[in-house]
């Protein structure tokens, strides 16, 4: 057969490529592709080339995973497609599901422990860490609750070129503050969270949306730490910015914990409420939660205040009107009531003489008690409005016993008796008001609206009052106080009935009158301005937080004896500080840790300058000063 021009240049083709191969040492396949190799076994061209060292990690444990059954289509089972039995069958597991999920909205009476609270789900080593950080802090003695009130009027020190030395102050601690440590501490979005007095050790408290109130030590040091030589990639680093210690404690049904607040007397108690319509009072000495009281299962409980007594919590003396003492819990509704709780009484006979009055038209989402004047209380409500009410004339007014299921349903008569016997003052916004919030001096009231402003009023303590609540102040032969326990006098001192002496009187360990703002007589009505809410001090911020984020509220740190500040979240993934006067102080952020809006604050009750704040994931930081080096 004779070769044509293309098989002779293939042939050749092939010559060439195994002699080239040969040459390489790689023909008929060898196994070793590199350099040639002698019949010794050594590479001809130099030693053998040195493997990398592994770098070393850090060992991960495996990420458990639930084992669900295997599943299976209706064809397989043998079931017709859209057939009525299959129908019926998805129905009644759909129903099954919305019963099951209802009833864990549910509120949980009686009374948990911690092994409860955790659900049996930690261990006992991580359950005796708890108790032992819990009982560190539950024996912390609190100082005189007495605001102190600085006498120089503010508006002359804003006309001044230069700011004060309490700002100057502020300022200088505000700039010293950095992201210390963030962790998940919530499973849920964070609805609330409060600050443990405690100087020695950062506990803060929050409540999520599913009834979970999670307890986090921000300063605690890492569990897991780099061992020394180690060598960590990125993803170790950034599992490795502190992160503390956290708990989470089931203590409400699976609804939204709304209001979190210690007992001012003492640091040992925390209240919560929540949308299960109940109260409920957390010991951190004895890691037990307790019912304080339960409302109508429909009626959601939006925010509460604690009232104390300024000496000590078992001296109920010289208070403003005996039936409406300090030893009081004020709680609004999301139907416009408000409810007045006597923690004196048992628990019982405080279920059943609880008293609630409607005083707004729609739901109240935030309230606040003057810390000067309790018997004024601050509201902000759905319909657009801030109200100031003097609480003292509520007990005048009938009650109602049964909350409306809406708007419509609200008895107009009593709602306007209560509005204009007991409102001295009212605020209208453009759209609804979220956020109310009284300074510790008493004098400033901030506010949050959705129509993107943030206001400030300033406010004299002898403007808080009401003319009927006025002409009761210090009546003692209401219904109301013949069922309360009695209160004991000190030896030797007679009691006091009226608001101004109880603020001028000088509490054991505290501040004489000479050092507080005194007001020798109530401001008569027509002296006082006509409307104490219309010149607020303006500030823009965006505040539509939408449906996914808990809405931003305006918190004044508590230490009266600083310059005052509130906080409050923002859409731009910061928490931002302003002074009382409008200005922007201080804004945190951290582009690589806080990627999501930290819509919640607290800030601790007397060291200045320590944050936390919460977002919709759950997660949390805390901001703190650092000392120059």
């Amino acid at each position: 057969m004779e070769t044509t021009d293309y098989e002779e240049e293939r042939l050749r083709n092939i010559r060439e490529n195994e002699k080239l191969m040969m040459e390489l040492g790689v023909l008929n396949g060898s196994k070793i592709i590199g350099p040639p190799v002698a019949p010794s076994g050594k590479p001809q061209n130099g030693a053998a080339k040195k493997r990398a060292k592994p770098v070393a990690r850090k060992k991960q444990e495996p990420i458990p995973r639930r084992i669900m059954p295997t599943r299976s289509s209706a064809r397989l089972q043998g079931q017709e497609a859209d057939s009525e039995t299959l129908k019926r069958k998805y129905e009644a597991e759909a129903e099954q599901a919305r019963m099951e999920a209802e009833a864990a909205k549910k509120a949980r009476h009686g009374q948990f422990d911690l092994s409860q609270l955790t659900g049996g789900e930690l261990e006992a080593e991580s359950i005796h860490s708890l108790k032992s950080v819990l009982s560190d802090v539950a024996s912390v003695e609190l100082k005189s609750q007495v605001p102190y009130v600085e006498g120089k009027d503010k508006r002359e020190d804003e006309e001044e070129a230069e700011p004060s030395r309490e700002r100057k102050e502020l300022v200088k601690i505000l700039d010293k503050m950095t992201l210390r440590s963030s962790a998940k501490v919530t499973p849920k979005r964070v609805y609330s969270m409060a600050y443990h007095p405690s100087t020695e050790k950062d506990l803060i408290f929050v409540g999520d949306k599913e009834g979970t109130i999670g307890v986090w030590d921000a300063s605690a040091p890492n569990e897991m730490e780099s061992k020394p030589g180690e060598v960590e990639d990125e993803e170790d680093q950034e599992a490795s910015f502190p992160e503390g210690k956290s708990w989470s404690l089931q203590a409400h049904g699976r609804s939204p914990v709304t209001s979190l607040k210690f007992d001012p007397c003492k640091a040992d108690s925390l209240f919560s409420a929540c949308y299960d319509s109940t109260i409920r009072n957390f010991s951190l000495a004895t890691g037990k939660s307790d019912e304080v009281w339960a409302g109508d299962e429909d009626v959601l409980l939006s925010v509460f205040d604690v009232l104390s007594p300024s000496t000590h919590p078992s001296a109920f003396t010289d208070t403003p009107a005996p039936s409406l003492d300090e030893r009081s819990i004020w709680v609004a509704d999301h139907r416009g009531g408000l409810i007045h709780l006597d923690l004196r009484e048992d628990k019982r006979i405080r279920q059943q003489k609880s008293r609630r009055w409607q005083v707004c038209e729609k739901k109240i989402g935030a309230m606040s008690v003057n810390p000067l004047a309790p018997h004024c209380i601050a509201t902000a409500s759905l319909d657009q409005h801030v109200r100031l009410f003097d609480v003292r004339a509520l007990q005048s007014l009938a009650e109602t016993s049964s909350a409306p299921y809406n708007s419509k349903g609200v008895d107009i008569n009593l709602l306007e008796e209560a509005q204009t016997k007991a409102q001295f003052a009212s605020h209208k916004a453009r759209q609804a008001c979220t956020s109310v919030d009284f300074s510790p001096r008493g004098n400033q009231l901030v506010g949050v609206s959705y129509d993107d402003v943030v206001k400030v009023w300033d406010l004299e303590i002898s403007w808080l009052y009401s003319s009927q609540g006025a002409k009761l102040n210090g009546s003692k032969g209401s219904k109301s106080a013949k069922s309360k326990p009695p209160i004991k006098d000190e030896p030797g001192k007679k009691r006091s009935n009226t608001i101004i002496d109880w603020i001028n009187r000088k509490p054991k360990g505290g501040k004489g009158p000479d050092e507080m703002e005194k007001v020798d007589e109530l401001v008569p009505v027509a002296d006082r301005p006509e409307d104490l809410l219309a010149e607020p001090i303006k500030i823009p911020h965006n505040n539509q937080t939408g449906k996914w984020l808990t809405l931003f509220r305006a918190r004044w740190n508590q230490n009266p004896n600083v310059e005052p500040h509130f906080t409050m979240g923002s859409m731009s993934r910061r928490a931002e500080i302003y002074a009382s006067d409008g200005k922007l102080l201080r804004s945190l952020w951290d582009e690589d840790i806080v990627t999501a809006v930290p819509a919640v604050t607290c800030t601790h009750p007397s060291e200045t300058g320590k944050l936390a704040t919460g977002n919709a994931s759950g997660r949390c930081t805390w901001w703190a000063p650092v000392e120059s080096e």
